[in-house]
């Protein structure tokens, strides 16, 4: 059963355990190839999902069928995201571009840009993916709606 978020606070650590990968670790060569293995299967992941808007092919290849999601919307399982992100990218005026895709071990982070067509003003998602044992394992996300203007100037993404 998930913990409701009731049963994360009080927060106990300002960073959590485990949430920092130690120095030395982070340094070995195992860890290293890790990385570098993980990198491989994320951009060929994005490339299939993102660029050849192929969101099936990505996940029968790279996604485990018990897939853990954090998302609130979409259930746990492949099939449950796929019945979420086959009717986005097959529709007409959808536009997603990854910005960003940072790989440390078992972790995977990937910026988007997206709108559901030119009405939509659009969002910015970063997806965190987990990976085990060369499968994408477990997904959260964070969505931000673009607003018409910034403090900076800048544009999100």
């Amino acid at each position: 059963m998930a913990e409701s978020s009731a049963g994360l606070f009080p927060v106990e650590r300002a960073i959590a355990q485990g949430a920092v990968v130690d120095p030395v670790q982070a340094g070995s060569a195992d860890h290293i190839a890790l990385t570098a293995r993980n990198r491989a299967l994320m951009i060929d992941f994005v490339t299939i999902l993102y660029e050849q808007r192929d969101p099936r092919r990505a996940f029968e290849g790279y996604v485990h069928e018990d897939y853990i999601q954090h998302n609130p919307i979409i259930a746990d399982g492949r099939e449950n995201a796929l019945k979420w992100l086959e009717p986005v990218f097959s529709k007409p005026g959808t536009e997603i571009q990854v910005r960003r895709v940072l790989v440390d071990g078992d972790y995977a982070t990937v910026q988007i840009i997206g709108r559901m067509g030119p009405e939509d003003g659009g969002s910015a998602v970063m997806n965190i993916f987990r990976i085990e044992d060369g499968l994408i394992v477990e997904h959260w996300d964070v969505t931000q709606a673009m607003p018409a203007e910034t403090a900076s100037g800048r544009p999100l993404g």
